[in-house]
């Protein structure tokens, strides 16, 4: 779905085996973006219109009004206060939200960004990975062996949206 028009029926019919029935729409924000919460699967899809999405990344999508998919995060518990279960369905590659650090370092290759990261409230680590079209950050909480995956981020824009402007070689459009 990343960088293609968004339409919530197909979203569904994507999230319908984990019990999603409704999928809300853009909703009527005079904003150029948007987050579309689906708590029931776990997951977030950032939205944009297509004027605002191609001045941050230098795409050319058409239609300044349509809303295209930038982002979307598979979710576990600890995430956001609105995920109460972990995404159950399978990650790219092979992957699950149970999977391990090396198990995602073993699936995509060496990342671009591998940083400790600590703040108040959480403590963990941040793999990140620049591919030829996406971004790719998985967020762990924890340390050492009790590190659990919180986040499966594929995105057009950065993924981790401050680091744009400290590491600009890994995440600049």
């Amino acid at each position: 779905m990343i960088g293609q028009p968004f339409d919530s029926k197909k979203v569904r019919e994507v999230l319908g085996s984990l019990g999603v029935k409704r999928v809300s729409g853009p909703g009527a924000f005079s904003s150029s973006e948007e987050i579309i919460w689906i708590p029931r699967a776990s997951v977030r899809i950032d939205i944009y219109q297509a004027q605002k999405l191609n001045g941050l990344t230098g795409s050319n999508h058409p239609g300044d009004e349509a809303w295209i998919v930038g982002s979307v995060e598979l979710l576990a518990p600890g995430s956001d206060d609105r995920i109460k279960a972990p995404f159950s369905g399978p990650l790219p590659m092979g992957l699950a939200i149970g999977s391990t650090p090396q198990d995602c370092i073993d699936a995509h290759g060496p990342p671009d960004l591998d940083e400790e990261h600590e703040r108040p409230g959480f403590s963990g680590r941040v793999l990140a990975w620049r591919k030829e079209h996406l971004n790719l950050a998985i967020t762990f909480a924890g340390q050492g062996r009790e590190r659990t995956m919180i986040s499966h981020t594929v995105c057009l824009i950065g993924c981790i949206g401050a680091w744009r402007h400290t590491h600009p070689e890994v995440f600049a459009p």
